[in-house]
Protein backbone atom coordinates (compact mmCIF):
# COMPACT_ATOMS: atom_id res chain seq x y z
CA UNK A 1 0.00 0.00 0.00
CA UNK A 2 2.90 2.70 0.98
CA UNK A 3 4.52 1.65 -2.16
CA UNK A 4 1.36 2.12 -4.22
CA UNK A 5 1.44 5.66 -2.28
CA UNK A 6 4.92 6.76 -3.12
CA UNK A 7 4.69 5.40 -6.86
CA UNK A 8 1.32 8.00 -6.91
CA UNK A 9 3.41 10.71 -5.94
CA UNK A 10 6.14 10.20 -8.14
CA UNK A 11 4.04 9.65 -11.43
CA UNK A 12 2.25 12.87 -10.92
CA UNK A 13 4.12 15.50 -8.97
CA UNK A 14 1.69 18.09 -9.87
CA UNK A 15 -0.67 16.53 -7.17
CA UNK A 16 2.20 16.29 -4.72
CA UNK A 17 3.01 20.20 -4.41
CA UNK A 18 -0.70 21.50 -4.36
CA UNK A 19 -1.72 24.18 -2.15
CA UNK A 20 -5.09 25.48 -0.87
CA UNK A 21 -6.46 28.52 -0.83
CA UNK A 22 -8.90 29.88 1.85
CA UNK A 23 -11.48 32.34 1.70
CA UNK A 24 -12.40 33.90 4.88
CA UNK A 25 -15.09 36.38 6.20
CA UNK A 26 -14.37 38.45 8.97
CA UNK A 27 -17.39 39.86 11.24
CA UNK A 28 -17.93 42.82 9.72
CA UNK A 29 -18.09 41.25 6.46
CA UNK A 30 -13.94 42.15 5.09
CA UNK A 31 -13.30 39.14 2.65
CA UNK A 32 -9.73 38.07 2.81
CA UNK A 33 -8.34 35.67 0.61
CA UNK A 34 -5.21 33.52 2.35
CA UNK A 35 -2.86 30.59 2.45
CA UNK A 36 -3.02 29.71 5.93
CA UNK A 37 -6.35 28.55 7.89
CA UNK A 38 -8.66 31.75 8.54
CA UNK A 39 -8.05 33.24 12.28
CA UNK A 40 -10.24 32.72 15.23
CA UNK A 41 -12.54 35.78 14.83
CA UNK A 42 -13.04 34.78 10.83
CA UNK A 43 -15.38 32.12 9.40
CA UNK A 44 -13.99 29.90 6.55
CA UNK A 45 -16.18 30.80 3.80
CA UNK A 46 -14.55 28.62 0.98
CA UNK A 47 -11.32 26.60 0.30
CA UNK A 48 -10.42 26.55 -3.21
CA UNK A 49 -7.25 23.95 -3.76
CA UNK A 50 -5.04 24.79 -6.85
CA UNK A 51 -1.27 23.67 -7.95
CA UNK A 52 0.77 26.58 -7.93
CA UNK A 53 2.55 27.64 -11.22
CA UNK A 54 6.38 27.04 -11.26
CA UNK A 55 8.41 29.71 -10.48
CA UNK A 56 10.98 30.75 -13.60
CA UNK A 57 14.14 32.45 -13.39
CA UNK A 58 13.89 36.35 -14.03
CA UNK A 59 15.25 37.07 -17.89
CA UNK A 60 18.52 37.45 -18.34
CA UNK A 61 19.34 41.19 -19.56
CA UNK A 62 20.96 41.27 -22.72
CA UNK A 63 22.84 44.56 -24.05
CA UNK A 64 22.00 45.45 -27.39
CA UNK A 65 25.13 47.75 -27.33
CA UNK A 66 27.27 46.88 -30.54
CA UNK A 67 29.55 49.93 -31.10
CA UNK A 68 31.71 50.53 -29.74
CA UNK A 69 32.44 53.20 -26.45
CA UNK A 70 33.08 56.81 -27.40
CA UNK A 71 37.03 57.64 -27.28
CA UNK A 72 38.23 59.83 -24.58
CA UNK A 73 39.65 62.95 -25.55
CA UNK A 74 43.88 62.09 -25.06
CA UNK A 75 42.96 59.04 -27.88
CA UNK A 76 41.87 61.77 -29.99
CA UNK A 77 44.73 63.56 -30.09
CA UNK A 78 47.31 63.55 -32.87
CA UNK A 79 50.45 65.16 -33.47
CA UNK A 80 51.16 67.08 -35.91
CA UNK A 81 54.26 67.96 -37.98
CA UNK A 82 55.69 69.86 -35.89
CA UNK A 83 55.30 67.42 -33.07
CA UNK A 84 52.76 69.45 -31.14
CA UNK A 85 49.54 68.07 -30.27
CA UNK A 86 46.35 69.19 -31.53
CA UNK A 87 42.57 68.24 -31.36
CA UNK A 88 40.74 66.97 -34.49
CA UNK A 89 38.63 69.11 -35.44
CA UNK A 90 34.81 67.63 -36.34
CA UNK A 91 33.85 66.37 -39.85
CA UNK A 92 31.84 68.73 -42.11
CA UNK A 93 28.68 66.31 -42.03
CA UNK A 94 29.19 65.26 -38.14
CA UNK A 95 28.63 68.78 -37.73
CA UNK A 96 25.72 69.42 -40.23
CA UNK A 97 23.81 66.53 -38.22
CA UNK A 98 24.37 67.96 -34.78
CA UNK A 99 23.22 71.67 -36.15
CA UNK A 100 20.26 69.23 -37.49
CA UNK A 101 20.07 67.87 -34.19
CA UNK A 102 19.86 70.96 -32.79
CA UNK A 103 17.10 72.77 -35.13
CA UNK A 104 15.03 70.00 -34.51
CA UNK A 105 14.98 70.05 -30.52
CA UNK A 106 13.99 73.93 -31.20
CA UNK A 107 11.03 73.63 -33.65
CA UNK A 108 9.80 70.78 -31.00
CA UNK A 109 6.43 69.20 -32.20
CA UNK A 110 5.57 71.71 -34.07
CA UNK A 111 7.48 70.96 -36.88
CA UNK A 112 5.93 70.78 -40.93
CA UNK A 113 6.98 68.55 -43.48
CA UNK A 114 8.54 71.71 -45.25
CA UNK A 115 10.71 72.41 -41.95
CA UNK A 116 12.11 68.61 -41.98
CA UNK A 117 13.04 68.66 -45.26
CA UNK A 118 14.72 71.96 -45.84
CA UNK A 119 17.05 70.65 -42.61
CA UNK A 120 17.49 67.21 -44.16
CA UNK A 121 18.47 68.87 -47.35
CA UNK A 122 20.95 70.87 -45.52
CA UNK A 123 22.85 67.85 -44.12
CA UNK A 124 22.34 65.75 -47.34
CA UNK A 125 24.14 68.45 -49.15
CA UNK A 126 27.34 68.25 -47.05
CA UNK A 127 27.18 64.45 -45.73
CA UNK A 128 26.78 63.70 -49.76
CA UNK A 129 23.25 61.67 -49.03
CA UNK A 130 23.11 61.11 -45.06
Amino acid sequence: MKFAILLMICLFPGLASAASLYRCVGRAGQVSYQSAACATNQRMDRSIEYVPDPVSPPPIAVSTRTTKPPATRKHLRVRDGSGRRRTPRPSPCSLAKAKRVRQLERLGFKRTFDDLSRIDAAVRAVCNGY
